[in-house]
């Protein structure tokens, strides 16, 4: 504390000056902590990338400021550029959306998240601390709770998605054999032909409904163990 007082001095910055830094590390810090949960599970926005966003949504903030502040005469709309980095994140958020070859829809938290921490870099930039400080606790620990929350409901929901590729047209019927031997009710079926560099594979959507007491770990791990699959997954 004190190497930062006696550098403030050495420097000679003003109260703004001051502001500004502790401003932009906080708004770098409460990005990176949003973009953790992130990065952990892959995503194509990571902490770094999170970290920019809500470094730039502050900077903008912060420049509001200094325009009204010495340059306007106290005159202007503080809030106009922030209205524009709402509006504007959009762009970002929508190329972290993707539809994959299973026709799943990725990246809508993504883009969810991309969003929040531009309001928490608006919050920081404007100075509200205890906003931002309460921001970024609240939207971090939700992500991780969530996240355990997320994993045991769709570890016990009856509903389950599965995409499957296998060899030939022998593992289509074995697969729907352990199903009917399992008790488990196909809702929806789509077969592909998917033409690989090595192989050609018949490509399976199945979407089902378990019984009581079925675990979908258990359900995949089973999967596996059948005659001429190649890849299981649940999606």
């Amino acid at each position: 504390m004190k190497f930062i007082e006696e550098l403030v001095w050495i420097l000679k910055l003003s109260d703004f000056e001051q502001t500004v830094i502790l401003r932009l590390i906080f708004a770098a810090i409460a990005g990176g902590l949003v973009g953790m949960e992130r990065e952990l599970k892959g995503r194509p926005a990571g902490m770094k990338t999170f970290s920019l966003v809500c470094v730039g949504a502050t900077i903008v903030m912060i420049t509001n400021e200094y325009i009204i502040k010495y340059l306007s005469n106290v005159s202007g709309d503080i809030a106009r550029l922030a209205a524009q980095v709402i509006s504007g994140i959009g762009f970002l958020g929508a190329g972290t959306i993707i539809v994959t070859g299973n026709s799943q829809i990725r990246g809508l938290t993504t883009a969810a998240s991309l969003w929040v921490t531009a309001a928490l870099g608006i919050t920081i930039g404007a100075g509200f601390f205890f906003g931002g400080i309460t921001g970024i606790i609240i939207v971090f620990g939700s992500s991780l709770l969530f996240r355990i929350i997320e994993g045991f409901i769709l570890e016990y929901s009856k509903y389950m998605k599965v995409h499957a590729e296998g060899e030939n047209e022998e593992f289509t019927i074995q697969l729907l054999e352990y199903f009917k031997s399992k008790g488990i009710h196909i809702k929806n079926f789509s077969r592909s032909v998917e033409n690989k560099w090595y192989s050609e594979d018949i490509c399976l959507m199945i979407e089902i409904q378990l019984n009581k007491h079925q675990k979908h770990r258990d359900i995949l791990n089973e999967l596996r163990l059948v005659e001429g699959v190649r890849l299981i997954e649940e999606i």
